[in-house]
């Protein structure tokens, strides 16, 4: 099966690494650490991660979102276990950046390899892990197996299954029928994602409903605070956080249209930030930068990581990209919910259905179908303060009902760990 599994990851990988190579290209940075993903490392890291003294877990945070989970996580991880020691990897150059930036001091921070055999064995005798904490998602066989065959315990924390996935893990069940049993603990979002796990083969006895740890990421950290200028100069503040191709066009119309508004764009990917001004050229929209020469716009577009969640806070209006008509999955709302102002997004979020579901039963959010009920709902709301406060105060009582994720899957991770050394 490993061979088999092998063999059609190299050709994907081979057939795919163009794209692969000119997406990080875009990202910037790309070749900073570049050979730590084939499992190589310079003699500072082998000479900082060879003297182990302590019990060192492995954490795997693919992005920019699992990074920012991954900060309150392995700080309520290390407040249970006083003793261990922490390494940090992320696959994408967005993904490090941000977590080079907000890590602590002494947690060892490296590109999660390949998986490729080699790559992988590589990165094991490197990094020699007492147990793995993979987030969300991060099932990636030969990184499994290989730990199974070391006798290290993996545990799949804040883990979804969108439908689309589970309809490809009911057409596909292998090598994932040769995985599951390699888990020790699967501890998912939501009873949707349980389901779904359970009916892929997950043994139910591994199976923990712990909730969503994005509830207890959102809540914000007064030592992370980013000061940020003032915006507007008195007029009400649109923030349009994650956008995605598509979008922008949007509301720029929505922006030229309603001149008494500052709108802020907050894109997914930063390396846009030249086609979007292209955009607003076009559209002639002055657009002033987050990062660079000061200048005076109709809008700021923030070309800068991790400050999302404190541009949110100075909204009037939030809308949450990648939602639209065009963009399929969606992002998470629960930290724009949490910065107390009203927050829409479009008809597609398919990755946050049970967050997106709870925020709308509860009045809590609103979606939208296109550009023209967005544009709709962000007037009705700027015109009617009594709305927007009915909104965050929902939203704060749905945030408040669901936290405790972080606290829950630490607990069971100890529980594991004591009953393997016990």
């Amino acid at each position: 099966m490993q061979i088999f599994y092998t063999i059609l990851y190299t050709l994907g990988f081979v057939a795919l690494s163009p794209i692969f190579l000119f997406k990080m290209w875009k990202r910037g940075k790309y070749r900073e650490n570049f050979f730590q993903r084939f499992g190589h490392y310079s003699p500072d890291l082998l000479q900082k991660l060879g003297d182990k003294t302590r019990p060192r877990a492995w954490l795997q945070a693919v992005s920019v979102g699992e990074v920012n989970l991954a900060l309150p996580f392995l700080a309520a991880l290390r407040k249970r276990l006083p003793d261990l020691e922490i390494v940090l990897t992320t696959t994408t150059s967005t993904g490090y950046a941000l977590a080079k930036q907000r890590l602590p001091a002494d947690v060892k921070l490296l590109y999660f390899p390949q998986d490729f055999p080699f790559a992988v064995r590589r990165a094991y005798d490197l990094i020699r892990p007492d147990f793995i904490v993979l987030m969300e998602s991060e099932l990636w066989p030969n990184h499994i197996w290989e730990a199974a065959r070391r006798r290290v315990p993996v545990f799949l924390v804040n883990a979804r299954m969108s439908p689309r996935s589970a309809a490809r893990h009911a057409r596909f069940r292998w090598p994932f029928c040769h995985v599951w049993p390699h888990l020790r603990l699967v501890c998912v979002q939501s009873q949707p994602d349980f389901q779904r796990y359970l009916a892929a083969g997950v043994p139910r006895e591994r199976l923990h409903l712990t909730g969503n740890m994005k509830y207890d990421a959102s809540l914000p950290d007064a030592r992370e605070r980013v000061s940020l200028p003032p915006l507007g100069n008195g007029k009400p503040v649109l923030v349009a956080g994650s956008t995605w191709p598509g979008e922008e066009a949007v509301l720029f119309d929505i922006a030229t249209r309603n001149p008494n508004l500052f709108l802020v764009l907050v894109p997914r990917h930063v390396e846009r930030t030249p086609e979007i001004l292209e955009l607003a050229k076009q559209k002639n929209i002055r657009v002033a930068l987050r990062k660079g020469e000061p200048s005076q716009g109709d809008c700021l577009l923030v070309n800068t990581t991790g400050e999302l969640r404190w541009f949110y806070e100075l909204a009037t209006v939030i809308f949450v990209g990648k939602s639209l008509p065009g963009n399929v999955g969606g992002q998470n709302i629960v930290e724009a919910a949490a910065s107390g102002h009203p927050v829409l997004f479009g008809p597609h979020m398919e990755n946050f259905q049970e967050i997106s579901r709870q925020f709308i039963e509860a009045g809590a959010c609103r979606q939208v179908a296109n550009g023209e009920e967005l544009e709709r709902a962000v007037n009705e709301l700027l015109a009617d303060a009594a709305q927007r406060e009915r909104m965050a105060t929902a939203a704060r009582q749905v945030i408040a009902a669901n936290t405790g994720a972080i606290g829950r899957t630490v607990d069971l991770i100890a529980e594991a760990l004591q009953q393997t050394t016990g």
